[in-house]
Parts: C-alpha cells; structure tokens; sequence
C-alpha cells in the first residue's frame, strides 16, 4: 500500500509539472507574437554582383550595368544579396526570450529565400535589439516568369507595391527544445519599400 501511495504521489507531481511547462511554453510562444519586428535599415545590396545604386539611371535601370547582368543570366545565376538589420522590440508586460527563428523573404507570395539565424535574445518590457539577417537569393527563375524589365524595375524602381515580403518565425527552447511560433509573421509585406528608401539614399 505504501509503494502505491509513492507511486501515486511520483505521477500526481509529474503531471502537475507537465502541465506547467506546458502554460510556460504556450505563454512565451504568446509574448512573442506580441513583440514587434521592424527593418531597422539594408545594408550591402548586391545584385549579380554590384552596388543596387550602381545599377540604376535616371529614369531606371542604368545600361551601363547590362553586360554584368547579362553574363549572370547566361550563368542562369542573377543573385540579389542584402544585409538586413530586424529590430525586435518587446512592448508586453512580461520577458521575451528567441532562441532562434526561421526566416523567408517572398516575391509576389512564392519563397525566394529561407534561413535561419541562432540568436539569444533575452528582452526585458521596452527593451530592444538589431539582429543581423542576411540573404542571397537567385532571381533567375523570376526573370524566366517577368521578364528582365519588368523585374529590375519592380526591385529598383518599386513601381509594384508588396513585390518583396520578409517574414520570420521566431522559437523559444525549453528543455533543449525549440518551440516555434505557429506560422510565419510578416515583418514587412512590402519589403521592396525599403529597397527604394535605401537606394534613394545613396543616390
């Protein structure tokens, strides 16, 4: 009778503390919807190679930039790299912790780009921090679908809105485990805005 009663009092505390690691688990996954994501700024914007600002003209795309362009097309390779600096800040009322978190940058709603960043973020109320993405993406089945005009001057010109979308989603690790965010957030579902901001920049 009394091993029973050990036995009993063993599995009663077991699940007590299951079900607490489950309400922890499923209340940071909460707090970290919550948070906000923002492009702080785009750094080192390469496409097939050059500067975006040297790629461009007055009115558009710079001719002078054609034959590297080009030869990336006969390589069936025209990659568009960037360095991406995601703010994350935390407005709610209790601490957020990222593990890491997955990322996907889209163009016209089909994934171009995923990745992963390992990051140990630990966000007090008001707190925030600038992790460092970066990305390089090969748009040469997009030109196939485009058009080599029409997508340079999508990505330069920003003439369609919501071309670009960046999305993340964040985990946090409990028991050595990650535990993402059901679904992806969007960060910026019109990412190509901040393209044309950093090219006007530096124009």
């Amino acid at each position: 009778m009394k091993k029973q009663l050990v036995y009993l009092f063993f599995l009663c505390t077991a699940v007590f503390a299951l079900s607490g690691c489950a309400t922890n688990y499923k209340a940071q996954i909460e707090t970290l919807g919550k948070c906000d994501y923002t492009i702080e700024s785009l750094d080192q914007m390469r496409i097939a190679g050059r500067d975006v600002e040297s790629l461009t003209g007055g009115q558009g795309v710079s001719l002078s930039s054609l034959p590297a362009i080009a030869f990336a097309l006969l390589q069936q390779d025209l990659p568009l790299e960037a360095n991406v600096n995601l703010k994350v800040s935390n407005p709610t009322a209790k601490r957020a912790s990222i593990n890491e978190f997955k990322y996907i940058i889209e163009i016209q709603g089909k994934p171009l780009f995923e990745g992963a960043a390992n990051e140990n973020i630990n966000l007090a109320t008001n707190e925030s921090m600038v992790v460092p993405l970066t990305f390089r993406a090969n748009l040469f089945g997009v030109v196939q679908e485009k058009g080599f005009d029409k997508l340079l001057s999508d990505i330069l010109t920003r003439k369609s809105d919501a071309f670009l979308a960046l999305k993340i989603k964040p985990s946090v690790k409990i028991g050595g485990k990650n535990y993402y965010y059901p679904g992806y957030i969007t960060v910026d579902k019109d990412f190509g805005k901040g393209v044309a901001r950093e090219i006007e920049k530096r124009m």
